[in-house]
């Protein structure tokens, strides 16, 4: 009973539930002289029993064993919370076999406030192993530590939900600032599966006319799977989540009648489902569905985090198709911008087209004039016709869009190309830049990279009364961060300043910061604005990726 006592108090505190629980299985095992012993705790979303700590049993054993509550020796020390010492294994009709060397079995119950959490269970390989002392110190073991186990469950928990909930956090954080609506499902999917211990995952999208749920991405499962055809929202399952926008768990899938995929769900090895609705604040964009291995009800913690991933799911993919529009409505612009330019081409190419035409027309347009040509007359024509070639030449050359290619490049190299054209009008303003830091070598698209920092610049140099600092830091994660910040009047609080056609200047057209906000979010990157602290205007702060 000391040595009890004084393990009791030993393990007083927070630790981890597995070193806690195999104290006491030593314990157990010592004071009983046992061969072997484990310590069984109740899953309460499936009502099973399942070995938490083990001595002298095989991994895939331990592994492999879950019991129903009143099945085998455990079980029934568990359904009527009490010790049970079985001397001869044999001639129980309870008893199921873990290792046919065994002979008797003592087991106690482990009870918090009328309520089993666990069983204490060891086993020798000798008949009537265990007398009444032995019955007695495991039975007070197992009173005692309870507490310990119980306090130590709820400790861990805690600590796992709220590393759930920083991973949700961080999580919202990067969507955010993703518009490729795949790699928003992919991360969603991945992050789903890890926090609720999932064993395939699935986002389902409802298609334009609301009528059928199409597989947009998934992690876990096999192909087959992925062969899924669309699911009809009206009768089914994941279809009345989306027409309710309620949750929804299914404890076993394999019996649940209106759930139509049972073959691939016996292939997959799915069992219980929860699925959460994709909701918006006006409609239900899908279905976020996670599926476990085994059947039972998901804990509460399971169905918050899931219902936290929807939201955050449905406001990311809300985002990327405002997003998407925006880049159309831009598109459709730049369209139309193109058009007028080709027009205004057009004319100074035919102007510029139109002189040496006429000069080679009058040395060659009459037969008398072609007879009487000499070798300065042709060298002329040769010239002006030559003129037409590299005109069509430059046209042709300069036909269509740029393609983006990324490539390692020189940003300190390219700042210094820009800040040559921008201290002119600088110099203009009685404004100076400053800058400070190296920024080095970094990957992307060297013009759109160009247009950022020539808008931003630009911009402050517009707003300063007298300087602009641009600051350069490689960060540890290895990117690298541009700060320009000015000594103007700043931007006033409420102002969207990223938005499309908004601008606090006079005849601004509010495209500049929009499409340097777009640049930036393709290439990996964020950008912000704040009030500066060194100069007092503005500090726009861009991150890019440096080089991995």
């Amino acid at each position: 009973m000391k040595m009890i006592h004084k393990l009791i108090q030993s393990l007083s505190g927070a630790q981890e539930p597995k070193i806690l629980l195999d104290k006491i299985l030593d314990a157990a095992v010592t004071f009983t002289g046992a061969t072997t012993g484990s310590i069984i705790l109740i899953d309460k979303a499936t009502e099973e029993l399942s070995i938490e700590a083990a001595r002298g049993l095989a991994d895939r054993i331990v592994k492999a064993t879950r019991l129903k509550i009143g099945k085998g020796i455990t079980g029934w020390v568990a359904e009527h919370k009490k010790v049970l010492r079985v001397d001869d294994v044999r001639e129980d009709k309870r008893y199921v076999s873990l290792s046919k060397n065994i002979k008797s079995e003592l087991a106690a119950p482990l009870i918090l406030d009328d309520e089993v959490i666990g069983v204490i269970n060891v086993d020798s390989t000798k008949i009537s192993a265990f007398n009444d002392d032995d019955s007695f110190a495991i039975e007070t073991l197992a009173t005692l530590s309870s507490r310990v186990i119980a306090d130590a469950l709820i400790h861990d928990r805690l600590k796992r939900r709220s590393k759930q909930l920083e991973t949700l956090v961080r999580i919202g954080s990067n969507l955010a600032s993703i518009v490729s609506v795949d790699k928003i499902l992919e991360q969603v999917t991945s992050a789903a599966a890890d926090l609720i211990r999932a064993r395939l995952v699935a986002v389902r999208l409802l298609d334009e006319k609301g009528e059928n749920l199409i597989l947009a991405a998934k992690h876990g499962g096999s192909a087959a799977y992925s062969k899924l055809p669309p699911v009809p929202v009206k009768g089914s399952v994941l279809g009345s989540v989306a027409e309710t926008r309620i949750p929804l768990i299914i404890e076993d899938v394999l019996k649940e009648t209106e759930y139509k995929f049972k073959n691939v769900a016996r292939k997959e090895k799915l069992a219980s489902m929860l699925a959460v609705p994709l909701n918006t604040s006006e409609k239900s964009l899908g279905v976020l569905v996670i599926y476990r291995d085994k059947p039972g009800d998901f804990e509460d913690d399971a169905v918050t985090i899931a219902v936290g991933l929807a939201g955050l799911t449905a406001a990311a993919l809300q985002n990327a198709e405002l997003f998407r529009r925006v880049i159309d409505a831009e598109k459709r612009t730049r369209l139309i911008e193109m058009k007028a330019t080709a027009r205004e081409m057009g004319a100074g190419l035919a102007h510029q087209i139109r002189n040496p035409l006429t000069v080679v027309r009058l040395l060659v347009g009459a037969k008398e004039q072609m007879k009487n040509m000499d070798d300065s007359d042709r060298t002329v024509a040769l010239r002006e016709l030559q003129r037409i070639d590299e005109l069509i030449s430059a046209l042709l050359n300069n036909a269509g869009e740029e393609q983006s290619r990324y490539e390692d490049f020189d940003l300190d190299s390219l700042i210094d190309e820009i800040l040559s054209v921008a201290k002119i009008k600088a110099s203009s303003k009685d404004v100076s830049i400053e800058v400070k830091g190296r920024a080095e070598i970094i990957r992307g698209v060297r013009n759109q990279i160009w247009q950022v920092i020539a808008i931003l610049i630009d911009n402050a140099v517009e707003a300063a009364q007298s300087r602009v600092m641009i600051s350069c830091i490689k960060l540890r994660n290895g990117r690298i961060e541009l700060s320009f910040d000015d000594d103007g009047a700043g931007v006033k609080t409420g102002i969207k300043i990223f938005e499309p056609f908004v601008s606090t200047k006079m005849n601004g057209a509010g495209i500049g910061l929009y499409t340097a906000r777009r640049i930036v979010l393709e290439h990996g990157g964020t950008i912000k604005y704040k009030r500066s602290l060194k100069l007092g205007g503005a500090s726009f702060s861009v991150v890019l990726p440096g080089i991995e």
